[in-house]
């Protein structure tokens, strides 16, 4: 498979699944759970917090179309570091959910699928150097 079309695909895969695991958190209002983190203030969420939605969303898939269209040597390296922040992220969120935070098996597999999406992506772009 072409390169540029593989590279596309996993960061559109990871921008999907970074959505359903969003999506699997906001599960527990069906169970009657309150999902409110405990500094929330009044329904408004943070900047920083909207700023990190952006980045994770829409740069996610933002990194997808461009991955199509660019391939110069200055897009590869963003790419490629991008991908290792995302894979540190992801290596330290699989983590915590397994050891830290209330054991969720849905979120494990799906953040285990993530991380393995992550390492492909990652040596593809490195192989690509």
């Amino acid at each position: 498979m072409d390169t540029k079309i593989k590279t596309a695909f996993y960061w559109l895969l990871l921008g999907i699944c970074f959505l359903t695991h969003t999506l699997f958190h906001m599960y527990g209002l069906f169970y009657g759970v309150d999902i409110r983190l405990p500094d929330a203030t009044g329904g408004e969420a943070p900047l920083g917090v909207q700023a990190f939605n952006t980045v994770i969303f829409t740069v996610t898939f933002l990194m997808a179309l461009l991955s199509i269209h660019l391939s110069g040597r200055g897009f590869w390296w963003f790419s490629f570091v991008w991908s290792v922040l995302f894979l540190l992220l992801n290596i330290f969120h699989l983590g915590a959910t397994v050891f830290v935070e209330k054991f969720d098996l849905s979120q494990v597999c799906l953040l285990t699928f993530m991380l393995a999406v992550n390492v492909l992506l990652t040596l593809t772009l490195w192989k690509r150097k």
